[in-house]
């Protein structure tokens, strides 16, 4: 639990927002009260940047609110898809665009997720190219199963382990030895559940090189919020060294904050409308050269979805790219 921190979700709607001090205190008395379907603003007024260090213990209290009897418009359906289809997304399946020289068997999986092989899949494909351009051993699926985040994040916890089951069993099926992950969820959950498998899990920018190729342009770093509070340590500052060496001019002025994008876009998408919109305005704020390259880029699949809506809504002056196209040296 952290005492100083900036929530987003605070400043949008401060009514509705739970202390640390108030989440901690009803995790104490949980056998003492029961929720009301009227507690949903409260108890779902978090997008899970993790900056508060209670994230886990607002997961218990969505699962609580759930477990009470409450209700989420159409959370059965979702349940019921994902359990029929291993995924949220039963009608998009990946649209990420076969890319050649990808290993049929490897004991290294790069596990894309849901919200990258159909929300996102430029994101995926150049990411598989920039691996494929490393000589990097690696596989993928056909068809991934959910890691379970997107449904962790609505309480529904005994969804969210069926689906961590079926993954470990795939993974060990499978002869896995090392995941390389796309997405900050996935790496969380990955690296959480499956410690008794002895998996390597690494998030990709592992990888990530300084480009051998000059590089020119001013870039604004769109950080994942729940890596660099505190899941791994010296991301932001590896990232951003990166960088700078390929001789890109970080904007460093521009404040590091959340997107609004940590749980994708469900639940309280009122809340993550608000501080995406905000986020865009503060990039909107930063004074570059329009003579110059002017690039914005993200490790985060949700963050980057978000910064493409919602950038082409507020016209921010900064052109999307992934990281990986952007250090594409071949």
């Amino acid at each position: 639990m952290k005492e100083d921190f900036k929530c987003p979700c605070k400043e949008v709607d401060p009514d509705n927002f739970l202390t640390n001090e108030q989440v901690e205190e009803l995790i104490a008395t949980m056998n003492s009260y029961k929720f009301t379907q009227g507690d949903y603003l409260k108890v779902y007024n978090c997008i899970h940047c993790n900056d508060c260090g209670t994230a886990e213990e607002r997961f218990v209290l969505k699962h609580k609110f759930l477990k009470d009897g409450n209700k989420i418009e159409g959370l059965n359906d979702v349940i019921s898809i994902i359990e029929e289809y291993g995924t949220p997304f039963k009608l998009n399946k990946s649209r990420i665009k076969f890319i050649p020289g990808i290993k049929k068997e490897s004991k290294t999986l790069l596990y894309l997720g849901c919200f990258t092989t159909v929300k996102t899949p430029k994101y995926g494909e150049n990411l598989i190219k920039y691996l494929l351009n490393q000589e990097v051993d690696f596989t993928i699926l056909e068809e991934e199963i959910c890691c379970g985040y997107p449904i962790l994040c609505t309480g529904a916890t005994e969804t969210y382990h069926s689906l961590v089951k079926r993954n470990k069993e795939l993974f060990i099926e499978k002869g896995y030895e090392k995941i390389i992950v796309a997405c900050p969820s996935c790496y969380m959950v990955f690296k959480k559940e499956y410690q008794d498998l002895n998996l390597k899990i690494n998030y990709f920018t592992d990888y990530l090189k300084i480009s051998p190729n000059k590089k020119e342009g001013n870039v604004i770093i769109q950080h994942a919020c729940p890596l660099k509070n505190g899941a791994i340590e010296g991301i932001v500052e590896n990232i951003e060294d990166i960088f700078k060496k390929s001789g890109y001019r970080v904007l460093e002025s521009v404040p590091r904050e959340c997107c609004g994008g940590g749980i994708g876009h469900q639940l309280r998408i009122d809340v993550i409308d608000e501080i995406a919109q905000r986020r865009m305005e503060q990039f909107n704020e930063v004074n570059v050269n329009e003579d110059s390259e002017n690039y914005i880029t993200t490790y985060c699949p949700d963050a980057y979805w978000i910064i493409k809506v919602f950038g082409r809504k507020k016209r921010i002056k900064f052109e999307l790219r992934d990281m990986c196209e952007l250090l594409m040296y071949k």
